[in-house]
Formats: structure tokens, C-alpha cells, sequence
């Protein structure tokens, strides 16, 4: 089995996926208008970190904790449906090819992304795609959520260790897979592969695709690259040059403060 990541916000998504949600239990009156705009804050300053955008991860993971601890994991999935169908049209023209096509390869689609497993499995359940890694929060015993995390992809070193989870799950090759993905946290799970695609990635991911000699697609681009990729008469991956990387260890320690 050959297997190939995508990210989902900014890649098969038009923006964040994880606000929808947030807007919608907002609307409903289970999380304060405040506390989604503390988790818009942390996300801005996440996105303009640059290098720095490790540190920032901590502080988005734990607004979004914040915001959403105490509200029931029942009524979370029941808004996320009724967030998707508002949302739904961000979904870009290219996503859906984009998996018909890795799927005619020969290739199984994987959605991994630091956004709500809630919305992750929305996304999923209209591309057809069985595996899907979201962030997911800790429920109590009265089913609400807590400040803990059981998967956090938004840690770069975290989301790649999901992922070859899952290839070792099913006898996959890391080295043959193919990965998408358009930000800076992206890079570790690229630098795993035999098949990185960086697209349309931010400038900090846009300098280590370089450094690394990783393919970097537009919308545009995309499936003509994937399917030269993963064709019948696909190349055989090559080793890479190393790329240097920021440290992990913040991002280590937040896993480990926010996860049971």
C-alpha cells in the first residue's frame, strides 16, 4: 500500500477549518464570543511567527482548549454539521481530483491536519476519505471537553509520528508516500517522505521546500505534479539533502502538558 498525507486548512481548504466550528458553537451559545476571538489572536500571530512558529503553536493549542473546554463532545460533532454545510464551499475545485486521482494511482488518501477531529471527519465524509488524524480533546466522564489533548498535529514532530503510525499500521513504506502540505508545520512530515509537495506554502515553508528540493505546486499545478508523481511510471524516490530545523523542544513539551 502506497500512502499520501494532505493537510486540510490552506490546502484542500480555503483558510481555517476549525473556526467554522468554533463560530458555530458560538452561535449556539456553548463557547463565548471572547474566547474565539482569543484563538483568532493566537492563530494571527501563528501565522506571521515566521521561524518562530513553534512557540506559537503552544499558545493557539491552548486558546483553543480554553474555548472550548466544558462543551460536550455530542454537541461539537452536532455543530460541526451544521458548520460544514455553511462552509463547504471553501472546499478547493482541486481536492476532490486531487484524491479521485492518488486513489487511480494506487495511492490511499490521508487527511492529517491540526484542525478539530469534528470537522476533520466532516471534510473526510464528503471526499470519501476513511483515514483522517484531527486534533481531538480529552473528554470527562460527563462526556465535555477538558484541557487536554489526545492528538495534536499541529506539532510538526507529532504529526509525523501519527503518520508512520499509520504506514507501519499497514505495512506502508514512509520513503514511497507522498505528502501535502502548505505551512511551516508541515515540514517535518515533508522531510519524511520519498514524494514532498509543498504547496502553495508560506515563506517559511517555502524556503525549506528549497533547501530541501522538494516540489512546490500552486492550485494550478497541483494534479498534473501529483499525477507525474504517482503514476504508473512514477520515479523512484532519492534521497535528500538534510534541511535544518528549528528545535522541537517547545513543541515536545506542550504535547506532553496537554496530552493524556
Amino acid at each position: 500500500m502506497n500512502l499520501a498525507a494532505l493537510d486540510v486548512d490552506g490546502t484542500l481548504y480555503e483558510g481555517t477549518l476549525g473556526f467554522s466550528l468554533l463560530d458555530e458553537l458560538s452561535v449556539s451559545g456553548l463557547v463565548s464570543a471572547h474566547s474565539v476571538q482569543h484563538v483568532r489572536d493566537a492563530m494571527r500571530a501563528h501565522r506571521g511567527a515566521g521561524g518562530r512558529f513553534r512557540d506559537t503553536t503552544d499558545l493557539t493549542s491552548a486558546a483553543y482548549a480554553h474555548a472550548v473546554r466544558g462543551v460536550r463532545h455530542e454537541d461539537a460533532v452536532r455543530a460541526s454539521h451544521t458548520a460544514w454545510h455553511r462552509v463547504r464551499h471553501r472546499l478547493l475545485a482541486s481536492s476532490a481530483p486531487l484524491v479521485q486521482n492518488l486513489r487511480r494511482n494506487g495511492f490511499t488518501p490521508v487527511l492529517l491536519s491540526g484542525s478539530p477531529q469534528e470537522m476533520i471527519d466532516r471534510i473526510a465524509d464528503e471526499l470519501g476519505v476513511a483515514h483522517r488524524i484531527g486534533m481531538r480533546v480529552a473528554t470527562g466522564a460527563d462526556g465535555a471537553y477538558t484541557h487536554r489533548f489526545l492528538t495534536l498535529p499541529a506539532v510538526p514532530e507529532v504529526k509525523t509520528t501519527l503518520f508512520r503510525a499509520l504506514a507501519a499500521r499497514f505495512g506502508a513504506d514512509v520513503r514511497a508516500a507522498l505528502a501535502v502540505g502548505n505551512s511551516a508545520s508541515d515540514h517535518a512530515l515533508l522531510g519524511s517522505v520519498g514524494h514532498p509537495v509543498a504547496f502553495e506554502p508560506d515563506d517559511t515553508l517555502r524556503a525549506l521546500a528549497r533547501a530541501g528540493g522538494w516540489a512546490i505546486a500552486d492550485r494550478h499545478t497541483l494534479l498534473p505534479l501529483v499525477d507525474a508523481v504517482t503514476g504508473p511510471r512514477r520515479p523512484t524516490p532519492v534521497p535528500r539533502p538534510a534541511v535544518s530545523l528549528p528545535s522541537s523542544q517547545a513543541s515536545e513539551r506542550n504535547l506532553h502538558a496537554h496530552s493524556s
